[in-house]
């Protein structure tokens, strides 16, 4: 009931009414604009941040879940748990805690995180995405680590031995060493084991006073730093290089090894790579006075030559690549495969 008077001009006209927003309650709703709670962080977490935003091959959503794991992460132990509750991120990136569930097993089925079983709060109660760890995979993509540029999607190259070669068993003094983010390229793999540069410089520095090389420590006692990370891994790499083993023998040994194995995945690699592009396929040299007929799976070829044939294993393929090299083998032509008395059968290679 309204107490106006409508009888007096202007009254109800300037009564205040309640329009339709009021009505609904939804002048209620509106939201208070507030700042985020600010936290200072690493140049390289926010780099990890930024490159997490924008990694290629991960749904949209999935990496704004990644860039926040990112956050809490310990620059100097990337592979350590991660401690975030899930309605932090949640409520960060705008999203409900069901979704952060599908983002984590999206993350988890592309190899970009290890999940640990979920711990209760014991104070608070709520769920943490507690024991969630990044793994190698993922840390290098967003640059968590010091890798090579090529290390990832780059296969080996058939010429060197990726960038540098393996003809001097220890690195002599007056050679430098090719650097990854300012640390020798046997040593940048450290970071990735919780190691500081600082810490990789400080050993450096140790094994030095004691008329050793750290590559030298590294590489012969490579395979038992694998389960080492932080802290544990510095004291034992410390311990090797101030005690009174010499490591530049057995260091020499373990690169002529893995040179040789180096060259002998080489080798088997070109010989796949070989019967793969020229199976099926005939061949002849500068002159074109011979033909070279290899079969469809590359075990055997018939050699043609004036009026005459042979035909025998095709076991070595290294002086075959090389003939192919220098360029006194090359494919057949028609024209030349007719020269022979030989029918061509369009064949269709894939050169790269």
């Amino acid at each position: 009931m309204s107490i106006a008077q409508r009888s007096v001009a202007g009254e109800e006209v300037f009564r205040p009414r309640k329009t339709s927003f009021d009505e609904h309650g939804l002048a209620d709703r509106v939201p208070t604009l507030a700042p985020p709670k600010r936290r200072n962080l690493p140049n390289r977490i926010l780099r990890a941040y930024d490159s997490a935003k924008h990694v290629t091959g991960v749904p949209r959503a999935a990496r704004a879940t990644l860039a926040e794991l990112c956050r809490f992460v310990p620059q100097n132990e990337p592979f350590a748990p991660i401690f975030a509750h899930k309605d932090v991120i949640a409520e960060r990136i705008g999203a409900d805690q069901r979704t952060i569930y599908r983002h984590l097993a999206t993350l988890r089925q592309l190899e970009l995180i290890e999940v640990l079983p979920q711990e209760r709060k014991s104070r608070s109660g709520r769920f943490a995405v507690a024991r969630v760890r990044l793994t190698r995979k993922a840390c290098e993509l967003v640059g968590l680590i010091d890798v090579p540029e090529d290390v990832i999607h780059t296969p080996p190259h058939d010429k060197m031995s990726d960038g540098y070669t393996l003809t001097e068993p220890t690195l002599s003094k007056n050679q430098r060493p090719t650097l990854v983010g300012a640390l020798p390229q046997d040593l940048a793999w450290l970071t990735g084991q919780g190691l500081s540069r600082a810490g990789v410089f400080k050993l450096m520095g140790q094994a030095k006073q004691h008329g050793k090389r750290l590559s030298d420590i590294v590489t012969v006692v490579a395979g038992y730093l694998q389960d080492l990370k932080g802290g544990k891994l510095f004291a034992y790499l410390a311990a090797l290089a101030c005690g009174p083993t010499d490591f530049s023998v057995a260091a020499a040994d373990e690169r002529r090894r893995q040179q040789l194995a180096a060259e002998e995945q080489r080798v088997k690699r070109r010989a796949k790579l070989f019967r793969q592009r020229f199976a099926g396929t005939t061949l002849t040299n500068r002159t074109q006075t011979k033909l070279y007929v290899i079969d469809q799976r590359a075990r055997f070829v018939e050699v043609v030559e004036a009026g005459r044939s042979a035909t025998g294993p095709l076991t070595e393929t290294e002086p075959w690549i090389e003939r192919l090299r220098s360029g006194d083998l090359r494919l057949a032509t028609a024209e030349v495969e007719r020269a022979f008395g030989r029918h061509s059968l369009p064949v269709s290679l894939a050169l790269n």
